[in-house]
Formats: C-alpha cells, sequence, structure tokens
C-alpha cells in the first residue's frame, strides 16, 4: 500500500519534524511512503530510508491548479494491486491533494490541525460527496468539523505523536536562563501583554535572555514596542525557530501568548523535554488548557510578569511544572500510537480491516 503526505508551504515551513518522524513510521509498517513538498523546500528535507521525497509547484493562479496536481500524479502509476492514499498536511495543500487523489483513485485525507482549516475542509469533504476523511488532533476540532456538517464517520481524532526525552536528566544550570518566546504571532494585544510583562521582570532582574521567533514578532507588529519599552538588550530574534528548535528543547522557560486554536508541534517538543510552559489558554490545543502543565494565564501584562517571575525564581517549581508535561506527552503523545491512528484510518479508507490500537508503546 501507498500513501503520499502532500504538504502546503506552511506546514513544510514549521512542521517538517513532525512530517519526518510520521514517513519513518509509515515505512516501518510497511507503507511505501512519499513525502510531497513545495519544490524549493526539498533541500530542507534530511533524507530517511525507505521514503521517496518528491517537489510540486504549490504556487500558481487557481486555473493551473489541475496541471500541477497533474504533474504530481504523473510520477505514479495507477493500480488497483497498489492502493492509495493522498493524505494533506496544512489547508492550502487541501485542493491540489483532491486533484491528485482523483487522478490516482485514491482515498483522501485531510489533517485539519488548526480551527481556521476546518470551514475548507468542510468545502472539500462536501464536493467529494463524503468520500474524504477529517483527521484532527484534538476532539474540540472533531467535534467543530462536525457541527460543521462533516459527517461522524468522516472526521476522526488522531493525537499527534512527540518523541520525549528522558527527564531524569538533568537541565543544565546556568547563571543566566532561557526564555523562548514563540506562538502564531496573530493576536497582536496577547503579544504586547506578554511582552509588556516581560519588560516588568526585566526591570527587577536581568539573569535571563529571551530567544524570539522573528516570524511571529513580524507578523504580531511587536518591533516597536520591543525597542521603545528597552527590552532589545535581552531579546535575540531568531529565523525558523519552529524549523530548527534546539534552541527550544534547551530553553528553561517557554511563552506561548495566542489562542487561535492552532495546534503547533513544538509545544508539545517543549513539554516533553521538561521545558515549563506559560500560555494563554486555548481550549482548542489539550496542552494548552490543562494548568497541571502549563502556567495558564489570562492574558494581563501583571499576570504574565508575575507568572514568569515566579518560574524564574523557583528552580524546583521550574523542574516540577516540567516534569509533569513531560509524563502528560510521553503518556499521551506516543508517535507509535499516532503511527498506528494514521495507518488505522488509512486502512478503514481503503476498506481494509481496521487494525487495533496498541496498548502499549513499540
Amino acid at each position: 500500500m501507498r500513501v503520499i503526505l502532500l504538504v502546503d508551504r506552511d506546514f513544510t515551513h514549521r512542521e517538517l519534524r513532525l512530517v519526518r518522524k510520521v514517513g519513518i513510521g509509515l515505512v516501518d509498517a510497511g507503507w511505501r511512503t512519499i513525502v510531497a513538498l513545495p519544490e524549493d523546500s526539498l533541500p530542507r528535507f534530511d533524507d530517511v530510508p525507505g521514503v521517496q521525497v518528491i517537489g510540486y509547484r504549490d504556487r500558481g493562479v487557481p486555473w493551473t491548479r489541475n496541471l500541477r496536481a497533474r504533474e504530481i500524479a504523473d510520477q505514479f502509476s495507477v493500480s488497483t494491486d497498489d492502493p492509495t492514499v493522498v493524505h494533506a498536511f496544512g489547508s492550502k495543500a487541501f485542493g491540489i491533494a483532491t486533484e491528485v487523489a482523483k487522478m490516482l483513485s485514491a482515498a483522501l485525507v485531510l489533517e485539519v490541525h488548526a480551527r481556521s482549516a476546518v470551514q475548507r475542509a468542510v468545502a472539500v469533504l462536501n464536493d467529494e460527496a463524503g468520500e474524504g476523511l477529517a483527521i484532527a488532533p484534538c476532539t474540540t476540532l472533531v467535534n467543530a468539523l462536525i457541527a460543521a456538517g462533516v459527517p461522524h464517520a468522516s472526521a476522526r481524532e488522531i493525537p499527534w505523536g512527540v518523541t520525549s526525552r528522558d527527564v531524569t536528566l538533568e537541565r543544565e544550570n546556568t547563571e543566566v536562563l532561557g526564555i523562548v518566546l514563540s506562538g502564531t504571532g496573530s493576536a497582536p494585544q496577547l503579544w504586547e501583554a506578554a511582552i509588556r510583562g516581560l519588560a516588568l521582570v526585566a526591570s527587577r532582574r536581568e539573569d535571563f535572555v529571551i530567544l524570539a521567533d522573528d516570524a511571529a514578532i513580524l507578523r504580531s507588529g511587536m518591533d516597536r514596542l520591543i525597542n521603545s519599552i528597552g527590552l532589545s538588550p535581552l531579546l535575540s530574534r531568531i529565523p525558523r525557530l519552529e524549523a530548527d528548535r534546539e534552541l527550544v528543547l534547551r530553553a528553561d522557560i517557554m511563552l506561548w501568548p495566542d489562542h487561535d486554536g492552532e495546534h503547533r508541534s513544538i509545544v508539545l517538543d517543549a513539554m516533553a523535554w521538561g521545558v515549563a510552559v506559560i500560555a494563554t489558554e486555548d481550549r482548542d490545543v489539550p496542552s494548552l488548557c490543562d494548568p497541571s502543565i502549563a502556567q495558564l494565564v489570562s492574558g494581563d501584562s501583571a499576570e504574565w510578569a508575575g507568572a514568569i517571575e515566579a518560574l524564574l525564581a523557583d528552580e524546583t517549581k521550574r523542574r516540577e511544572m516540567g516534569k509533569r508535561a513531560h509524563e502528560s506527552i510521553a503518556q499521551n503523545h506516543r508517535p507509535s500510537k499516532h503511527i498506528a491512528g494514521l495507518i488505522d484510518a488509512y486502512e478503514w479508507m481503503l476498506g481494509k480491516d481496521a487494525i487495533a490500537l496498541p496498548k502499549d508503546d513499540a
């Protein structure tokens, strides 16, 4: 059996780490796995044994979409002996994935990882008369899909899987602590509250540095504020922070101001590595609405300052929160369970008997 993981530009920019892990898991399970990326992104995908990587033209006027889909489909044969699934990651890939699936007589699966992608998924599935499947990483997004008109049988929850490090390994003890500031940047007022909170803390102590996601800073429009309140000396803007996230995994604290219903695996990775997270509550993201594994704030700058300063000052509290988060991610976001859920969905779409989810990690 064959699966084509067709990834849009935005998802490629942030989530190649996740796509790579999915590819490895599917190959290990015996699936012929192809990853299709925007053609100028191919150098960013490290070789994975058994995974074929191809490029496609993701940009163009609407009337060229069928032609661009044909360029993908022509690289593969159509055979009843090699049933195929086309799995689209990122809502901007939904349209071209639909065309490729039709050309290859393949099953269509849409990864709905954000509330903003729900309506686009609904439109595609309605056009396909229920022939596709929408999968989402949490129950609230599945419910949103069903409420918007997707049949119950065509919406399925499959939480993402990430690899946890051994939390018993001690984090580095340094005189200067690292704070990561990341998110979508889509809610400027929430970003302003977090940044003003950081400035309040910086007025009382300077034993920390801030590593900020450059793209999120630009999108939130916080450049001028950062300069005007004197935070610049402590803040470094890091390009491609989500894609190259080693700095995040070695930080002490992560700040996540947004709550726009979008899942990003960087939050799961940080928690899996024992990073203490402070965030605005997001009911569409389970890891960001559980006060036992994240310090949740309402959005007031003074509350941000209090939460940040409390974790900076108390190493024990910081480590305990990181440990609880690590244990939760290790239990609920196992890579093997993610892969088993995908294979179950793929085989159901292809009309084969579904496989049982494993009780224990393989």
